[in-house]
């Protein structure tokens, strides 16, 4: 091998690195015309010397980014990931990923600078992984690209500890943890902090001969997601949990100072202790020692699988305005609805006059609403129609999480919403939904009439919701119950219904700040799959998601996205007149679904059929899309009001159906295809999209992190 880095064939055409570019571009700055060869040599010269820098004692890590540390067990494929510096980018063709003198496997460096291999141990081991940059004629750099522990376990005991303590160079930790080896007992270790401290870790490991082990970061695995100063170690724990149990490690210890952790873990059924527990305790331990059954959904998430449901996806907005109507009118009892946003509309009035009626007549009817997004108890705001419904016999409205004074606008509390849209009726039938009470989700493509300068406020979204019968809705309303007492409603007791068919669903609940169930549920869809994906939605996709994503396409699943445009297009592509703020969601949604397209993913952006009263240039409309739904392998879909973005992956509180039927799944999966089928094609390659490329990189880079979905 070549002592030194290798630079390839000296001919880069488009393939440098925006690193060795610029270095090259400020090179020919100082010295005027200078000869390629001359060039190549004098980057070459600046590699070296940061390598040789990067030797030195203070400066050993710079330039080389930590690798993301995996726990996996014998048998189960793991994504071992290796970062290449921009500097070398250029020259790089692609990064062999060797453990012990043996290669895992080779990868190619994709256009985000990354290099992704899908590897599968065969046998027990705790593995110094380094990932090694190979040049474009074969030579191999001389230093790594990145190093990472991949630990892979298979029936022993499990002990996870937390980071904080092993930096603290407590003794009597270091005793605790030698012991548990010798017991044999696999040792992993996991660190909540919000920076990556990886190989801090790894140094303190090996200076005090601890058991060697994977450190499970959360800060390696999202890098997009600010914590605004809030505290998510529990969040971070238990996500970090779930994930090591439903690859099938048998975690039955949790070792940690921090009592919120050690709270935590009570809640996930692991044992969690400051100090080692007595003998007696660690060989009962031993003997139950193993990993969470009902499969990868029900160990990430801990919904329980309900059967006897009777359930229906609905994408047509007129078709769910009718469902919804005829249900309230139907009521009998009680009302049970709950929106995020109420806004002024003709929908909106239609369903005021409903639940009017409804009450009229005796049924009983129980609003919430979210304060923030509906105008209501905002800073001595009211919205007239909430305000109205509540002034009506035999109506009680609630909002909740109001906003009563300045000192109230904090992160927290603006972050912290409850997004979730759930309408229950006599306790019998629920919708979960990812509509609101506003004309674009409820109004037909159908029923408006659109001509050039139709404005995109008149012009409706693609959403989603799904309604059920069975027992499920029984755990739909005590969701609400939930939420109703929390915004100072009065309790009530709720009767599960007798099985209404032959389906098995899931409700998955997320609390916001409290967990991460949402975002662990999609992960669990994506790992799962095993032939394709389809996503429905218009969001960016938080960091945690696109890497499962990624894993997917990497191990042959095809996946495809059905998005919209966040302004409505023409046919042409040309957008119809609305709000500038809508335009630039679109150029920042459309960035980052680009790094997918990269990897392989498929993308189309929503088409309506040819309609008669639609006269705009090619007499379709490209609207957004609002639903928020997955599906895997004609088995598995999830419905509700999650997006997979960050916002509904921590902050706000939803709840999605997750659909375990073939029969229902197919036949969804089915109406997604005809409607991919006859949308456009979104092209890395094409004119349309360069043309926008410029926009789409400003957006995204001047964005709010924030407040980015």
């Amino acid at each position: 091998m070549s002592g030194r880095d290798e630079r390839g064939d000296g001919k880069r055409e488009g393939g440098a690195g925006d690193g060795t570019r610029r270095l090259r571009e400020t090179i020919r700055g100082l010295l005027g015309s200078v000869e390629e060869s001359a060039l190549d040599g004098a980057t070459d010269w600046v590699d070296a010397s940061l390598q040789r820098w990067g030797e030195a004692t203070g400066l050993r890590r710079f330039g080389q980014v930590p690798g993301r540390d995996q726990l996996t067990r014998v048998g189960e494929p793991v994504e071992l990931s290796a970062p290449v510096g921009a500097l070398r980018r250029g020259r790089v063709d692609h990064v062999r990923f060797h453990a012990g003198g043996r290669t895992l496997g080779e990868a190619p460096v994709e256009r985000d600078g990354i290099a992704r291999l899908i590897w599968t141990p065969d046998a027990r081991a705790t593995l110094v992984v380094e990932a090694t940059p190979v040049g474009k004629s074969g030579r191999t750099f001389e230093r790594p690209a990145s190093r990472l522990v991949l630990q892979v376990v298979e029936d022993e005991p499990v002990a996870a500890v937390d980071v904080h303590d092993v930096l603290g160079a407590s003794p009597a930790r270091d005793r605790e943890l030698r012991a548990l080896a010798e017991r044999g007992w696999a040792v992993c270790y996991f660190d909540l902090a919000v920076e990556q401290r990886s190989a801090e870790a790894h140094e303190a490991i090996a200076a005090r001969g601890l058991p060697p082990g994977a450190v499970l970061s959360h800060a390696a695995d999202e890098i997009d997601f600010p914590t605004l100063g809030v505290d998510f170690r529990r969040v971070f724990a238990t996500t970090t949990l779930r994930r090591v149990r439903a690859r099938g490690a048998a975690v039955a210890l949790v070792l940690s100072s921090d009592a919120t952790t050690v709270e935590g873990c009570a809640a996930e059924d692991v044992a969690g202790a400051a100090t080692l527990p007595d003998e007696a305790t660690l060989v009962e331990l031993e003997a139950g020692a193993r990993a969470p059954g009902g499969g990868r959904l029900a160990a990430m998430t801990r919904a329980p699988l309900r059967e006897g449901q009777a359930l229906h996806v609905e994408l047509d907005n007129h078709a769910a305005r009718e469902a919804l109507f005829a249900a309230i009118d139907e009521a009998k009892e009680r009302v049970h609805l709950q929106l995020y946003i109420v806004q002024p509309a003709r929908f909106t009035d239609q369903l005021a006059v409903r639940l009017i009626l409804a009450a009229r007549r005796g049924v009983r009817v129980r609003l919430l609403v979210d304060a923030l997004y509906s105008g209501e108890r905002v800073l001595g705001l009211s919205n007239p129609l909430v305000n109205g419904l509540g002034q009506e016999p035999g109506i009680e409205v609630h909002a909740g999480d109001p906003i009563e004074s300045p000192g109230d606008l904090e992160p927290l509390r603006l972050k912290n919403r409850d997004h979730r849209k759930l309408a229950i009726v006599d306790g019998a039938r629920a919708f979960v939904s990812g509509r609101n009470a506003g004309d674009e989700y409820y109004t037909g493509f159908d029923e408006v009439a659109v001509f050039d300068f139709t404005p995109h406020e008149h012009i409706p979204w693609l959403d989603a919701h799904v309604e059920l019968r069975g027992p499920l809705v029984a755990d739909v309303e005590r969701c609400f119950r939930g939420a109703w007492t929390r915004a100072g409603g009065d309790a009530f007791e709720v009767e599960t219904p007798a099985p209404a068919g032959e389906s098995a669903a899931r409700l998955v609940v997320h609390l916001g700040v409290q967990d991460a169930n949402g975002l662990l549920a999609y992960e669990a869809l994506f790992d799962g799959a095993e032939d394709h994906i389809y996503v429905v939605n218009d969001f960016p996709v938080v960091d945690t998601l696109a890497s499962a994503v990624r894993r997917a396409v990497h191990r042959g699943v095809r996946v495809r996205f059905l998005t919209g445009s966040g302004l409505a297009r023409r046919a042409d592509g040309s957008f119809f007149p609305g709000p500038r703020h809508r335009e630039l969601f679109e150029y920042l949604t459309k960035r980052r679904l680009e790094p997918l397209m990269e990897a392989g993913v498929e993308a189309f952006e929503y088409a309506t059929p040819p309609l008669e009263e639609v006269v705009a240039r090619g007499g379709i409309v490209r609207p957004y899309v609002h639903a928020k739904l997955v599906t895997a392998d004609g088995r598995i879909a999830s419905v509700g009001s999650a997006n997979l973005d960050a916002t509904a992956s921590y902050w706000e509180r939803e709840a999605n159906v997750v659909i375990e039927d073939p029969a229902v799944v197919g036949e969804l999966e089915g109406r997604l295809e005809a409607m991919i089928a006859t949308s456009h094609p979104l092209d890395l390659g094409s004119e349309a999209w360069a043309r926008e490329a410029t926009k789409r990189d400003l957006v995204a880079r001047l964005w709010p992190e924030a407040f980015y979905s």
